[in-house]
C-alpha cells in the first residue's frame, strides 16, 4: 500500500548504528529520482494515521529529500509486529543478507548503459548518484583483460591490484600478466612495473596532443595521464632542445642537457648563481630562513618531538619550493654571460633546473690565451664582466682554421718557402709539428672539410686546386707500385704543380697546443686572417649576449651597448653578422666610413699581437676539444 510521508517515522530500534556516509545518501537520492522507489519500506502500524519504519531508514530518508516540500505517498509493505525483538530481528535481517555489488559487476552495467543507450558518463552518474570520475573508473574495469579480469571475479587478485593493471591499455595489461606469471605480489609491484614503461604526463614540457593516441593512456584510478616511456623522452627531449635556444637568447653563457651523474662533479665544483627577488620575496625567504634555523636548533625532549621537527622542516621546504616556483626571481645579464644552466632530465621524466655560475678562487688567475675570460677576483670581489675578447674554445678552433688555411694559400704563391717546408717534410732529421706527410693525421683540412657549419674560400680553392692536378682523385687509395706508375704519365710541370699543392695541403697543426711553425710563416708571410675571414653567424653564436652587445658597443658606440642588453640573442647576432658582412663587400652601403672600417679591422685581443704588424697570434689558445671536431 501507498502511505503519506508525514505519516511515516524511524524506529527507535535500529541495527544500523553508524550511520551511512553523505555520498552513499546522494547515490541513494539519485537512485529514487531516476528508478523510482525499487523496494518498498517495511512499516508497523503505530496509530490511526501512522506508522513506524522497520526496515527502511536510508530509504526513508532519502525519500524525504526527494519529496521535498510535499506530502507525497510511498509504496509501504504493512507488518505485524508485537515484540521489541521481533522487530530488531527483521530490521537486521534485512541488513544483514544486503550485499554491496561487485566492482566489475557494477563496470559491465555501466558500460552496457553507455554502449547500448548511448548515455554520457555525467549521464549516468547522475541517475546513480556518484561521480562522474567513479563511473569512468568503474567502466575501466570493463576493459581489463580476461586474465586480470577473471582472476578479479575469483578474489586472487584484489581491487586494489585490478585498478593498477588498468592504467596501461589492455595489450599491455596482458605482457604484463605474463611477466608476473599470474601472481602479482600487490598494487605497488604492478605501478613499479608500469612506471618502467610508461611516464607520468605531469613532467611534460611538451603539447600532449603531438602525440600519438596509442602513446598515452589515462590512468583513472591514479588520477594522473600516462605516457608511453620512449615517446616521452623522444618529445621531451626535443622540448629541451627548444627551452635551450630561449635560455640562450636570455642571454646564459652556456645550457647544458644531460643526466644529473653526468655534471654532478661539475656542479659540486660551481656556485648556485645569485638570483634577485623583489623586497616582498626577500622578507618571505628571511622569514623562512630564521624558522629553519629555530627548529634546527631546537632540542627534541622525545621521540615524538624528533618526528614532529623532522615533518615541520620537512613541510617548510616544500613550501618554499612551491613558493619559489612561483616566484623564480631574475638573474643580472652579467650573471648570466658567466652562468651556465644545467638542465638535469631524470628518469621518470622530471626535469631539474640549476643555474650556476663558476666559483671565484682566492688568487686571481687567467687563461692561457691571453685575454681576460676565465680570470677570478679575489674572494668577495665580483669577477670583471666578459668581452668581445672572451673568446670560447671553439671559436678559438674555428678562427685557427681561417688561419691555417690563410698561411697555406700564402706559402702556395711562396717558392721559396714551400721548398723549405718541402725539406722540413723529407729530411730525417727534423722533427716536425706542423706539417702532416699522411693525410690522416691532417687534422685542419680533415676537420675543416667535414664541419657542416664552417665555411672558407680559401678551403674550396684548395681542395678545387687539388681535384684538378691530383691523378689519384677518383681512388679512396692506391698501392705505392701503381701509384708510380701513373706519376710517369706527368709531365714535370704537372708534377711541380702537384708538389705544390700537396706540401701546402700537408700544413697542418696540432690541436691541443700551439704550433709554432704555423706561427713563423704567418710572421714571415705577413697573413692577415680578416683579409680572408669574416667573422659570421656562426661564430658570434658562440658569444653571450652581453658579449655580443659589447662587440656592438665597440663598433657602433658605448650608447648601443645598453640598448643592445634589451635585445634576443639571435637579434644581435644577425645584426652583427651583417654588419661585418656589409663592411666586407659593400662598405659603402653602412653609410658610414668609420664603422665600416672598424668592422673591417676588429679581431679581438686572443687573435692579434702588439707589435707584429696587426699579423694574427693564436699560438697556445686551441683547447682540447678541437681535435674531436668541436668548433
Amino acid at each position: 500500500m501507498n502511505i503519506l510521508l508525514s505519516q511515516l517515522s524511524g524506529s527507535k530500534i535500529n541495527p544500523r548504528k553508524v550511520k551511512a556516509g553523505r555520498e552513499a545518501h546522494q547515490r541513494l537520492v539519485a537512485s529514487i529520482k531516476s528508478h523510482g522507489l525499487i523496494e518498498p519500506l517495511v512499516v508497523q502500524k503505530t496509530g490511526e494515521e501512522s506508522y513506524t519504519v522497520i526496515a527502511g531508514h536510508r530509504r526513508l530518508a532519502a525519500l524525504r529529500e526527494v519529496h521535498r516540500g510535499e506530502d507525497a505517498k510511498v509504496p509501504c509493505v504493512v507488518r505485524s509486529v508485537d515484540e521489541p525483538d521481533e522487530v530488531l530481528s527483521l530490521s537486521l535481517a534485512e541488513n544483514f543478507v544486503r550485499e554491496a555489488m561487485h566492482p566489475l559487476d557494477e563496470a559491465v552495467c555501466f558500460a552496457t548503459l553507455a554502449r547500448e543507450q548511448g548515455q554520457e558518463a555525467g549521464e549516468i552518474a547522475r541517475s546513480f548518484g556518484v561521480s562522474e570520475t567513479y563511473v569512468r573508473q568503474r567502466m575501466k574495469l570493463a576493459g581489463l583483460c580476461q586474465p586480470v579480469k577473471r582472476a578479479l571475479r575469483e578474489n586472487r587478485v584484489t581491487l586494489a591490484v585490478a585498478e593498477a593493471f588498468c592504467a596501461v591499455p589492455v595489450e599491455r595489461q596482458a605482457e604484463l600478466w605474463a611477466e608476473l606469471s599470474g601472481q602479482p605480489r600487490d598494487a605497488k609491484q604492478v605501478r613499479a612495473m608500469i612506471e618502467h614503461d610508461w611516464i607520468d604526463a605531469t613532467h611534460a614540457l611538451f603539447d600532449m596532443s603531438t602525440l600519438e593516441p596509442s602513446a598515452v593512456s589515462q590512468d583513472l584510478f591514479g588520477g594522473s595521464v600516462l605516457v608511453e616511456r620512449s615517446a616521452f623522452m623522444r618529445q621531451q627531449a626535443e622540448a629541451l632542445e627548444s627551452l635551450r635556444g630561449e635560455l640562450l637568447e636570455e642571454g646564459w653563457a652556456e645550457v647544458v642537457i644531460a643526466e644529473r651523474s653526468q655534471v654532478q662533479d661539475r656542479l659540486y665544483r660551481m656556485d648556485a648563481a645569485p638570483c634577485e627577488y623583489d623586497k616582498a620575496v626577500r622578507k618571505q625567504l628571511e622569514q623562512w630562513r630564521k624558522r629553519r634555523e629555530e627548529l634546527e636548533t631546537t632540542q627534541a625532549e622525545s621521540e615524538e618531538d624528533e618526528v614532529r621537527l623532522t615533518d615541520e622542516l620537512a613541510a617548510l621546504d616544500e613550501q618554499e619550493r612551491a613558493y619559489m616556483a612561483s616566484h623564480p626571481g631574475t638573474y643580472a645579464e652579467e650573471t648570466k654571460a658567466r652562468g651556465t644552466v644545467f638542465l638535469m632530465l631524470g628518469t621518470d621524466g622530471r626535469v631539474e633546473r640549476r643555474y650556476a655560475v663558476p666559483r671565484e678562487s682566492r688568487k686571481a688567475g687567467a687563461s692561457g690565451n691571453g685575454s681576460n675570460a676565465g680570470q677570478t677576483a679575489e674572494r668577495g670581489r665580483e669577477p670583471a664582466p666578459t668581452t668581445s675578447d672572451d673568446l670560447s674554445p671553439r671559436q678559438l678552433a674555428h678562427a685557427y682554421w681561417h688561419e691555417v688555411l690563410a698561411v697555406r694559400e700564402a706559402v702556395s704563391l711562396d717558392k721559396l718557402a714551400r721548398k723549405r717546408l718541402l725539406v722540413l717534410a723529407l729530411h730525417p732529421k727534423v722533427r716536425t709539428d706542423g706539417l702532416a706527410i699522411r693525410t690522416e693525421v691532417n687534422i685542419t683540412g680533415r676537420r675543416a672539410s667535414e664541419e657542416g657549419t664552417f665555411t672558407s674560400g680559401l678551403l674550396d680553392a684548395q681542395i678545387e686546386r687539388l681535384d684538378s692536378v691530383d691523378p689519384f682523385a677518383a681512388t679512396p687509395s692506391v698501392d705505392e707500385d701503381t701509384a708510380y706508375a701513373m706519376l710517369m704519365d706527368l709531365t714535370e710541370r704537372q708534377l711541380d704543380t702537384l708538389i705544390c699543392v700537396l706540401i701546402v695541403d700537408r700544413l697542418t697543426f696540432h690541436g691541443q697546443r700551439d704550433t709554432p711553425l704555423v706561427r713563423l710563416l704567418c710572421e714571415e708571410l705577413k697573413v692577415q686572417v680578416r683579409e680572408s675571414w669574416t667573422p659570421d653567424a656562426e661564430w658570434l653564436s658562440g658569444y653571450t649576449k652581453l658579449q655580443l652587445a659589447d662587440l656592438l658597443g665597440t663598433l657602433k658606440g658605448h650608447d648601443h651597448r645598453s640598448a643592445a642588453i634589451q635585445r634576443k640573442k639571435s637579434e644581435l647576432v644577425a645584426e652583427l653578422a651583417g654588419l661585418f658582412e656589409r663592411a666586407a663587400k659593400e662598405p659603402k652601403s653602412l653609410g658610414d666610413a668609420g664603422l665600416a672600417e672598424r668592422a673591417r679591422a676588429w679581431m679581438p685581443k686572443a687573435m692579434r699581437e702588439e707589435g707584429s704588424g696587426g699579423c694574427s697570434r693564436l699560438g697556445g689558445i686551441v683547447t682540447e676539444g678541437v681535435a674531436d671536431g668541436e668548433g
